[in-house]
């Protein structure tokens, strides 16, 4: 009994001693990291926490600014982590050498006395959005869409791409796989994405590829109306259209279906055999004297090109018989019958110098704009509008025009003819003028007050058709004159007119202009001015006895310039 107390009491003495040497030891290197110890493959055993940072420092800054290849397949782009916004974090990575073995006596007395080994990792801090700027580059520079593969022609030859995966990159998983282990001592980096499949598989492509082929190894035959025609290859390549069709119950597929187009085999046919053509003539007037005479409209024939769509991308096809089709008129006899257009209501003719070529073209270009326009009751005509922009692309020349008080060359010089003569011919009918505005210059060979100028984008001349009937405008051009007349029903329409006085007047100034071939002192007038003024016109328009409308047009016209020409020269025989 004495023997197994003293045995008891040895224990405990041995006891005491040792976990009074593993406190005196644990209480020694508290402060350094245990042995066995390394940070990313840094020994730092032994070293406190400063000396860990000092020691490690050099080896962060490097990682951080370590080239990786990052990589997707064949592809690869080189970052480092700085440009990912990732960056050591030295504190948390002392701290983490610093616990290792300490989390229980039994781990420490590993390390101390066991020669146990514990890498920790680079610890790292993020700044979260240049990372996430990082991440929407590369993303973009990842993307790869998926094509559903192509069939196209080139005249009879039959050019196909096959269908490819599409590649995205897989932002979170990304941003987890970079902030957890960029600084891992790693070269290339395999990305994380996503594939994309296409919506057609190879073999549909292979098989409409097959069918143009055969369409296209021969040319196709048609009937018409007993005769037969042949189309070749290189125009029957330019009818075929491949459409992509979705899976109705599965939207992630698709299938690739050879047509023909009806407006595309409409145009071939005409080409080949255009006498299977016959198109529509719409109603028209003809003018006898002063009459609208009416021709009637007649229906024409086509091909039905939407019913042989059909039949050309059938295969084994010998003969593809076509049916007829008729073809409406744009304007029937009985329209034209409805406006109840019968005869001239107004006309109205200005004069031109026929030796000014350019001039003569713009009129008659504008001229050609206007003729044979049909206003249905309530129309608004706008002169812009018909013609368009008045520039030598449309065919437009250089002539004189009105700047600043004086005539200048310019493009469309007497385009402002055509609407004093069309103002003119809409103002004598009794119609309603919606917009008009006069010439900056008073030109003596137009009615005081009753001229019109258009200037494309900012000045327009319009006039409604405020009758019951219908308008036909015809404009004409003689050797020297241009025409407009109109022609309606008998409105039973009286247009009286009367001007005031001219008032506000303004003086002219003179513009000299110097001309070294005239000698000096000598003079030469080329325009003599005159001053400018303003005028009113007032027109009532009677139907019967009742008045429609009274209009006042108010024209300011500025005054021309007096130019002349003085001399510069030598005087002779000085």
């Amino acid at each position: 009994m004495r023997m197994r107390r003293r045995t008891v009491t040895a224990c405990v003495a041995v006891l005491a001693l040792l976990a009074g040497s593993l406190g005196t030891a644990l209480a020694s290197d508290a402060g350094e990291i245990l042995k066995g110890v390394t940070a990313a493959g840094i020994p730092v055993s032994g070293l406190n926490a400063r000396q860990a940072s000092a020691k490690l420092a050099t080896a962060a800054k490097a990682v951080e600014g370590r080239e990786v290849k990052l990589v997707v397949g064949q592809r690869e782009w080189t970052r480092n982590a700085v440009d990912l916004g990732i960056a050591v974090d030295m504190q948390r990575t002392v701290d983490a050498a610093l616990g290792v073995g300490r989390s229980d006596p039994v781990s420490w007395v590993k390390h101390r006395f066991g020669g146990r080994r514990h890498n920790v990792a680079w610890k790292t801090t993020v700044d979260q959005t240049r990372l996430e700027a990082a991440l929407k580059d590369l993303a973009k520079r990842v993307h790869v869409q998926a094509s559903d593969g192509t069939v196209v022609f080139s005249e009879s030859q039959v050019i196909i791409s096959v269908p490819t995966e599409g590649i995205d990159l897989s932002v979170d998983a990304t941003r987890r796989q970079f902030i957890d282990g960029f600084l891992e001592p790693h070269r290339k980096l395999p990305l994380s994405v996503t594939i994309t499949s296409p919506l057609v598989e190879a073999v549909d492509v292979q098989r409409v590829e097959q069918q143009a082929r055969v369409l296209l190894s021969r040319p196709a035959v048609f009937m018409y109306e007993g005769q037969t025609f042949t189309v070749d290859p290189s125009a029957v390549s330019r009818v075929l259209r491949v459409r992509l069709i979705e899976d109705p119950e599965d939207n992630k597929s698709a299938s690739l279906v050879l047509q023909a187009d009806a407006d595309a085999l409409d145009r071939e046919i005409a080409a080949v055999a255009p006498w299977t053509l016959k198109p529509a003539r719409s109603a028209r007037f003809n003018i006898e004297g002063t009459q609208a005479v009416l021709v009637p409209s007649e229906a024409g024939s086509s091909v039905d090109s939407a019913a042989a769509a059909f039949s050309v991308v059938e295969p084994g096809n010998t003969a593809i018989l076509l049916l007829s089709k008729q073809l409406p008129p744009d304007f029937t006899t009985e329209q034209a019958q409805a406006l109840g257009i019968t005869s001239r209501i107004s006309t109205f003719t200005t004069f031109f110098d026929p030796r000014n070529a350019p001039r003569v073209t713009n009129i008659d270009l504008m001229a050609n704009a206007i003729d044979e326009t049909i206003l249905k009751p309530g129309d608004v005509f706008s002169l812009n509008d018909a013609t368009g922009p008045r520039t030598p692309q449309n065919g437009y020349q250089e002539a004189n025009i009105i700047v600043d008080g004086e005539l200048v060359p310019g493009i469309g010089g007497g385009v402002c003819q055509v609407a004093t003569t069309l103002f003119n011919a809409s103002f004598t009918a009794g119609l309603e003028i919606v917009e008009r505005s006069n010439h900056s210059l008073y030109i003596s060979k137009y009615p005081i007050g009753r001229d019109a100028m258009v200037n494309y984008g900012t000045q327009d001349l319009k006039f409604r058709n405020d009758t019951r009937f219908g308008l036909l405008l015809k404009a004409r051009l003689t050797k020297k004159a241009m025409i407009v007349d109109v022609y309606s029903s008998p409105l039973g329409r009286r247009v009286e007119e009367s001007a005031s006085q001219q008032f506000n007047p303004k003086p002219f100034e003179t513009k000299y202009i110097d001309d070294p071939s005239l000698p000096t002192g000598q003079e030469v007038v080329v325009e003599e001015g005159a001053p400018g003024f303003d005028i009113r016109v007032i027109r009532t328009v009677f139907e019967e006895d009742r008045v429609l409308h009274t209009d006042t047009l108010l024209s300011k016209y500025r005054p021309w310039k007096r130019i002349i020409r003085r001399g510069t020269g030598q005087i002779q025989g000085g």
